[in-house]
């Protein structure tokens, strides 16, 4: 059991852990892939070890820290790790009563038959374990807009490894559920009435919504965290949905989600809001591949690493001087380092409480608060 000093918020935030930062494709609205960057972190590519991920786990359950869900996924594809199973496999037999589910994103080109089937064998019986949600990343409806979106042309093995997943996860009796998702963008945004269409048909077939729950997310494109360009993006979604007459709600098998709202804190078409602390500092870890504890997933960089989870336990990290330090002054209206030129992860709130227990925390640790800025 963590010390009163380390305890974190039953069932709050998202982990994210990055199997690996290499990835198959080349889309257009990925910088690092699109760009062919040789390094994404600053550090060499690579994978994550399941054996330093098997003793994470552990400092995990011991402290006796809880997540809303868990994500595999950062910068790259997790279907390029060998042992994405085995990964999935451990989160889900340690953290059952700890999140209350798991999450894949994945373009699942490398998902084929035997892998989704070691996935499925790798997973507790449903009930003993967190539900699994995998999520397809397809943002198109046809192979030729696929090529030109994605970079490279494989829309046809993917719907084929999807279908397959859908029929052996009835017949392996494991809670797995779907998301297929797709960012309107510029050169796919035709396409949103047929790639919800063609959904609803297959899973109306082959989905169960009386054993799965199942959705469709259509998402507005980040334009660097609500950067210039993003108000025509925003516009450009909203078009889309309007002309193709889709709204949320339930088509047959499937839940359909839309972003109705911004969730940028301040671009290029609307005016500056005033800033407050960003709750992806409380609220969304991410392990990067090598093992270090990184404070925010838009920190592509890792300029808020915090070190690594194969020397030090998380608690340690996470609620310690250097987190403690950049929580305060973004409390105090003091905006550094990568943080700066940031939209904010706006698709979250900091709940109440978090400021007054980050000032305890400085306060346990002797820290001096920052000046409020100007």
């Amino acid at each position: 059991m963590a010390s009163p000093a380390l305890a974190q918020p039953q069932h709050l935030g998202v982990l994210q852990v990055e199997p690996t930062d290499h990835c198959n494709l080349a889309c257009r609205m990925c910088a690092p892939h699109f760009e062919g960057w040789a390094e994404v972190h600053g550090v060499p590519k690579g994978f994550l070890d399941p054996t330093l991920w098997d003793r994470v786990l552990a400092g995990l359950v011991e402290d006796d820290l809880r997540f809303d869900h868990l994500i595999f996924q950062w910068l790259g594809d997790p279907s390029l790790h060998p042992a994405l199973h085995r990964l999935v496999g451990a989160a889900a037999a340690a953290l059952a009563g700890r999140v209350h589910y798991l999450r894949v994103d994945t373009n699942g080109i490398l998902l084929d038959e035997r892998r989704i089937d070691a996935l499925l064998d790798a997973l507790p019986p449903p009930g003993t374990a967190p539900p699994l949600l995998l999520v397809w990343t397809l943002d198109a409806h046809s192979p030729e807009v696929y090529q030109q979106v994605k970079g490279r042309d494989h829309l046809l093995r993917v719907r084929r490894h999807l279908r397959h997943l859908l029929r052996a996860r009835r017949q392996a009796d494991r809670a797995i559920n779907v998301q297929v998702q797709f960012v309107v963008q510029q050169g796919n945004d035709h396409e949103v009435g047929p790639f919800v269409d063609y959904w609803s048909d297959l899973f109306g077939c082959q989905g169960d919504p009386a054993r799965f729950h199942d959705e469709l997310l259509l998402k507005r494109l980040s334009v660097a965290g609500g950067g210039p360009g993003q108000a025509a993006a925003d516009a450009r979604y909203e078009r889309a949905l309007a002309e193709a007459g889709v709204g949320p709600g339930r088509r047959g098998a499937l839940t359909i989600h839309t972003w109705a709202g911004r969730p940028w804190q301040v671009d290029d078409g609307h005016a500056a809001e005033a800033r407050g602390a960003c709750p992806g500092l409380w609220l969304t870890p991410v392990i990067r591949h090598d093992g270090q504890l990184i404070m925010c997933c838009a920190d592509l960089h890792s300029e808020t690493a915090l070190g690594s989870l194969s020397e030090t336990r998380f608690s340690t990290l996470w609620q310690g001087a250097a987190a403690t330090a950049r929580r305060l002054a973004h409390l105090a209206g003091r905006f550094e380092g990568p943080c700066a030129g940031c939209g904010g992860i706006n698709w979250y709130s900091l709940p109440p409480g978090h400021d007054a227990e980050a000032r305890a925390r400085a306060a346990a640790l002797g820290l001096a608060a920052p000046t409020l800025s100007k």
